[in-house]
């Protein structure tokens, strides 16, 4: 039986509002402004739950922490900023691509995923920075 507590709400609503993947440190930063007290480990147990529920997936990518987005979007493509590092669920066009698993292997998913810079980087001294200041 799942209980809808507090933290459980909190959490949920924070991951709706932003909708992009997220670490559990950005969820428990988030979700805590509606319930102040909770602790980053009700986050890390909750997720684990949501997870298990088939209510959130794991999005890990390579030199970046895990995060957690919600299910139930169907294949999103992911882009990771170079200069704050978010990473945000992207409704892009991706095109169709045949892919078939070599003899053998058993393919479960895939994965897309662009780099570049957010338009708050592009817009920030972050990217002059991160370009060396040209």
């Amino acid at each position: 039986m799942i209980r809808q507590t507090r933290q459980r709400l909190a959490i949920e609503a924070f991951l709706r509002a932003e909708d992009r993947p997220l670490s559990p440190h950005e969820i428990h930063r988030g979700a805590q402004r509606l319930v102040p007290s909770m602790g980053l480990r009700t986050v890390y147990r909750q997720l684990k739950d949501m997870s298990a529920e088939g209510l959130v997936v794991g999005v890990d990518y390579p030199g970046q922490p895990l995060r957690y987005e919600r299910t139930g979007a169907g294949h999103r493509a992911h882009f990771i900023c170079h200069g704050c590092a978010k990473v945000y669920a992207w409704e892009a066009e991706v095109p169709d691509v045949e892919v078939r698993a070599p003899v053998g292997y058993m393919m479960t998913g895939q994965e897309t995923v662009f780099y570049g810079y957010c338009p708050t980087c592009v817009a920030s001294s972050r990217l002059a920075a991160a370009d060396g200041g040209a």
